[in-house]
Parts: structure tokens; sequence; C-alpha cells
């Protein structure tokens, strides 16, 4: 009986192809966010917690405006609050600090061979560059060493200025032009494995104050910690201590705990939007599959009344109807999860190609998760058809027979 039942359903699907597709469609696109979502997150996660280790557990950040709210604090970043030179070297007297790091960012254009690009600059002294790098993120210089001397025309290069910036590979020795400056490339940074991070041209900060004219005030700082010294505690004191001067009301100091918990909450959000996407595009799929069904039962209302004629009873019409919109259903789950997964596959794809590694892995799919989710959508399926199935199930075959 079930095997004749699915048979009926598959032809009565072929028989309305195009809008049984239309119907599919709205289930498919709720499933594939879904699934993109399932797909991705454990790679965003673990891109996190790289990106996190690579911070620095000994090291406290501090900048202009709240990180609460990044627009702004990008804004004020490029507007140009900065940080007096004497309260950055204030925090250096806080116990438990091992020094501090003044830090500039800015953007300029670099020229190789007659090539122009433009490229982050980031200033700052050359023996506390190599630290921070080295000491604190794990880092090391693939090629040259860092320089010594913060007056002469020497820059370090990340990876990706070194390979993919311009057309021809910069190499250890050769000169780049920094606003009419020549500075001449001494080292190249490992590869970091994050786009911006790795299209950075580092410089000392006094030759950064040269390039931009900027004379005092830096718009960052790296604090970096003694051994075993709780950070709570030395952040606590720092904005304390940010607290008494008046020149950037707004600040943030961040630490890896903070930072985390920052784009976790972001992350939670992103995901929550578009799951209740994902709900509403189901929501709109169980209407379609609806209007659907009720379609389905006045376009097959004579054959309806053919068959209680030759004693089907009501069960069995309603059976057969709801198998049907639960099979559209369940349709529309698999190819959003075929679908989903292929698009993850290549969002993942993408990411790497920008530096984002790790991103999807197909040892991390939730097939568990993929089954509910077909019984979910079959479900749906079936009760988005029980109406036009029941309304289907109670007509007189006199008056079925009669329908034009």
């Amino acid at each position: 009986m079930l095997k004749n039942f699915l048979i009926l359903t598959l032809k009565s699907v072929r028989y309305r192809p195009i809008r049984g597709w239309l119907t599919i469609l709205g289930i498919i696109i709720g499933i594939m966010l879904v699934i993109i979502i399932l797909s991705l997150s454990s790679g965003i996660k673990n891109s996190i917690t790289r990106t996190l280790q690579m911070f620095g557990s000994d090291l406290i950040i501090i900048r202009p405006g709240k990180v609460t709210n990044p627009i702004e604090s990008i804004a004020t970043l490029l507007g140009g609050k900065r940080f007096r030179d004497q309260d950055i070297a204030d925090l250096a007297k806080i116990k438990g600090v091992r020094f501090v790091a003044p830090m500039d960012i800015t953007t300029l254009n670099a020229e190789f061979r007659g090539e122009k690009k433009t490229s982050m600059i980031h200033g700052a002294p050359w023996n506390k560059y190599k630290i921070i790098y080295e000491e604190s993120q794990g880092l090391k210089l693939q090629d040259g060493n860092w320089p010594e001397n913060d007056q002469v025309n020497e820059i370090v290069i990340g990876a990706r200025v070194a390979e993919d910036l311009f057309k021809e590979r910069v190499r250890v020795g050769d000169e780049l032009i920094l606003k009419s400056k020549k500075m001449k490339v001494v080292a190249i940074l490992s590869p970091i494995g994050e786009q911006m991070a790795d299209n950075v041209i580092y410089i000392s900060l006094n030759i950064f104050r040269q390039l931009t004219g900027l004379r005092s005030g830096v718009i960052s700082a790296a604090i970096k910690v003694e051994p075993g010294i709780d950070l709570n505690l030395i952040t606590k004191q720092i904005e304390f201590q940010l607290s008494q001067q008046k020149v950037v009301e707004d600040f943030s100091v961040m630490t890896p705990e903070k930072i985390g918990n920052i784009i976790g909450d972001v992350l939670s959000i992103v995901e929550t939007v578009l799951f209740v996407i994902a709900i509403i595009s189901l929501i709109v799929g169980a209407v379609g599959v609806m209007n659907t069904m009720y379609t389905a039962v006045l376009e097959r209302t004579k054959q309806i009344g053919v068959m209680k004629a030759v004693g089907a009873s009501d069960d069995g019409i309603l059976t057969l109807f709801l198998i049907e919109s639960g099979l559209i259903g369940l349709i529309g789950g698999i190819l959003g999860i075929t679908l989903g997964v292929i698009a993850a596959y290549l969002i993942g794809i993408a990411a790497a190609q920008f530096g984002i590694r790790g991103l999807f892995s197909f040892a991390a799919l939730d097939f568990f998760g993929f089954f509910v989710i077909l019984v979910i959508t079959f479900i749906t399926g079936i009760v988005a058809g029980l109406l036009p199935a029941r309304q289907a199930s109670q007509m007189e075959p006199a008056e079925a027979l009669r329908y034009e």
C-alpha cells in the first residue's frame, strides 16, 4: 500500500514540475542558510581561536573608541584622536608592566619599480616590535633580520607585501619608496594567516613621524606584562591611569579574553539573525506547500472521486496527500543540505584566497544534525499539507465526480 502511495505521489509531483520546484525552492533556501551556519561555525571559531593565540596571552592593547561600538571606534582611529606620548609612557610605571610599545597606523602609497600600491603602515620602536612578535605571538622572520637603529630608513614587510602586493616579488635588499623616501627592505615577516595583517609594512616610530609629519602622540599602544601577572588586575590599573588624561576621553583596553568575548557576541548575533531568516524561509516554504496542496486537491477532485468510488478510504486519501506534502518537504531538505554544504565549501575556498584558512572542513560536518533537519522538513511538509489533505479525504464521491 505504501509503495503504491509513493508511486502516485511521485507521478503527481512530475505532473506539475514547475509549481512543485518553486514550492520546494522556499524550503531549500531556509535549509541552505542553516547548513551554511552549521558547516562554517566550527571553522569560524577555530579561526578566531588562532587569531587570539597570535594576539599574545601577555599583551594588552589600548586604542581610542569603545570596542562595543566598532563603527565609532574606526571613525575615531581615522579621525585622529591620539594619546599623548607622556600618557603612554606613564603606563610603564604600573607594577607588573614589562614595557609599553607606542604604535601608530596610517596608509601610504608604496612604490616598487615604478608600480604604486596603497599599504597599511605600522610604526613602533624596533626593539619592542621584535619582542612582541617573537615572544608574545610566536612569529619569526622568514628572511632577514630585525633593524636595530630607529633612525635609519629600513623596513620589515609582511608576507603578502613581499609576494602579492606588486607584480614582482619583493626581496630582502630591495628598496620601496614611501612618500618619496627610499626605504630598504631588511626583513620579511613569516605569514600571520590573516590577509590584512600580512599586508602591513613595518617601520620605526621615528621614521613614521618623518613620513606623516605627526610629531607627537600615538593612536595605540601594546603593553607587555611580566610573567604570572593577572591581566585583569593590570587592565583595571591601566583603565584608571588613562581615565586621568583628558585628551582621549573614550578609549578601550583590550585583552585576549575581552576580544574573544566581543567576537563571540557578534557571532551569536549573526547566527541568531541567520537562523531567524532560515525559520522565516521555512515558514514561507510551508505556506507554499499548503498552497500547492490546495491547488492539487482542486485539480484532482475528479480523481479523488474515482478513487473513492472504487473503494479508497478517507484515511487512504488523507495518507496519499500527506505523503505528497511530506515528500515535497523532504526533497527540499535534501537539496537544501546538499547545496548548503556546497556553498559552505565554496565559501571556505574563497576565504582561503584571502588568507583565512580552515573555515570549512568535511570532518566538522554534523551528519546527525542533517538527519534531524530532514526529519523537521518532512514533518513541516506534512503539517503544511494537513488541511488540504483533510479536505480531500472528506470529499463526497458523487460531488467529486461531478466536479469540472
